[in-house]
């Protein structure tokens, strides 16, 4: 685990390091967009460090999309009349 965990901080950091510049240059919408696109990347990391065992991105993916992708495929097969 420890190896697991020093992997992932020296990526976290040489991503800090590299970013670092335009992370202070950005405000408001930029930062809270950039801070959401990271979550995925933390939570695989966290994954991967704890080998926890949690869903993968493209298993949680799927399930949060499958309703709507299937609603949105009956539309469209139907013609798009309801």
């Amino acid at each position: 685990m420890m190896e697991r965990l020093g992997f992932s901080a020296a990526l976290f950091a040489a991503l800090a390091v590299a970013q670092s510049a335009s992370i202070t240059k950005m405000r408001g919408k930029e930062l809270a967009a950039y801070a959401l696109l990271l979550l995925p990347v933390l939570y695989q990391g966290v994954n991967y460090v704890s080998q926890a065992g949690w869903p993968s991105l493209p298993e949680l993916m799927c399930g949060l999309l499958k309703a709507p992708a299937t609603a949105i495929d009956r539309y469209l097969s139907s013609g798009g009349n309801g």
